[in-house]
């Protein structure tokens, strides 16, 4: 009996670590958001199909963010930006090639104003922009 508690205990402390660490990549600090295929709405969620997803993380005035496309077009390159605010551009982050699968992968900073609290990536590609919703940080 005394074996089965401290095996619950366990469990229990292993799943709350666990729910710690996924509320953590993707908290208000960090947030993520999806890459909304052929989205060019300044940031706007909208139902178009999910094609990755990029998470943000800021320090001071400068944001970085990790931008992983899932279901890219294959063998394809995309240029990934950040944007805010009112549709304002702040610069090209990184560019990434798609593998035969439609996977990538690219990570970059950019420096934004300290007023700028609104944020959203796109890519450019051969299927247009891809925005992600914007996010608040």
């Amino acid at each position: 009996m005394k074996r089965r508690i401290l095996t619950m205990a366990l469990i229990a402390l292993t799943a709350a670590g666990a729910f710690a660490l996924s509320a953590s990549a993707d908290s208000p600090k960090n947030p993520k958001a999806n890459i909304q295929s052929g989205n060019f709405f300044c940031g706007a969620n909208t139902a178009l199909p999910v094609m990755g997803f990029t998470n943000y993380h800021r320090q001071g005035n400068t944001v970085s963010i990790e931008y992983h496309l899932k279901n890219g077009i294959p063998n394809s390159t995309y240029r990934v930006e950040l944007w805010g605010n009112s549709c304002s551009f702040f610069g090209v982050v990184t560019t990434v090639t798609t593998n035969s699968h439609g996977v990538a992968n690219g990570n970059g900073s950019i420096t934004v104003p300290a007023a700028s609290t609104r944020f959203f990536a796109t890519a450019w590609g051969p299927n247009g922009y891809n925005d992600t919703p914007a996010v608040t940080r």
